[in-house]
């Protein structure tokens, strides 16, 4: 009797050894992946129009990595910009600008003839602005920037893509900019104004201008800071 059970036993276990393992659940589909967000539409109050520079409070100014220690400012002083501004249709508005190059202002303090002994430039400015190590402002008197594209990013920021022309060569540029605020009426010219922040990137030797790339950085970081004034047409003569 006894050696009918174990025989027994020994037969179910011979069968679930041989039995098919039961196949696992089917895992449960993997959620589709979420839809990518559009970008908020930006929400600009000024009227649209082309609006213009305001010199005495903007800025341009393009950083450069020193010797690996710090970042270096160039701050031009001459320029004008352009943005033909649609608060409807964000991608159809375009910005253009002209800087000039040999209007550079590089903050040295020191005597650079002294501590540049056979310089042929009167200033570092001068160097800057007019060697054809650097600018070459004689033959390239213009640093302009057309755009091409402009794409909302967020409520108050946009991507807008150009054509960056730098001592004869052009090449496309990103900004990142940003809507920094709005009025309907400026305090002093009485027109509706807008004011951005601009930030972006480029190599300069994507221009040829490489002249001592081992001590000064080869990205030139680009920051811009406006205020833009509606342009108005004169009232006409009665």
């Amino acid at each position: 009797m006894k050696s009918l059970f174990a025989g027994a036993s020994l037969a179910i276990l011979a069968l679930a050894a041989c039995s098919p393992t039961p196949a696992p659940e089917a895992a449960a589909p993997v959620a589709a992946a979420a839809e990518v967000a559009a970008p908020t539409p930006a929400v600009i109050a000024s009227p649209a129009g082309d609006y213009a520079s305001d010199p005495n409070h903007s800025s341009v100014e393009f950083k450069l990595e020193h010797l690996s220690l710090s970042s270096y400012a160039l701050k031009f002083r001459t320029y004008d910009a352009t943005v033909s501004f649609d608060p409807a249709n964000i991608a159809a508005s375009k910005v253009t600008a002209t800087i000039k190059p040999s209007d550079i202002l590089a903050g040295y303090p020191g005597d650079y003839v002294a501590n540049h002994p056979g310089t042929k430039f009167t200033s570092w400015e001068d160097d800057l602005a007019n060697s054809t190590n650097f600018l070459d402002a004689r033959q390239f008197p213009a640093i302009t920037f057309v755009s091409t594209s402009v794409e909302t990013s967020g409520e108050r920021s946009a991507k807008v893509t150009g054509d960056l022309t730098l001592k004869g060569v052009t090449k496309p540029v990103t900004l990142e900019v940003t809507f920094s605020g709005e009025t309907a009426s400026h305090p002093f010219s009485k027109v509706p104004a807008l004011g951005f922040s601009a930030t972006g990137r480029f190599k300069r030797s994507d221009f040829g201008v490489d002249y001592l790339k081992g001590m000064v950085g080869d990205d030139v970081a680009v920051e811009i800071e406006g205020d833009f004034i509606q342009k108005v047409a004169p009232a006409p003569v009665q």
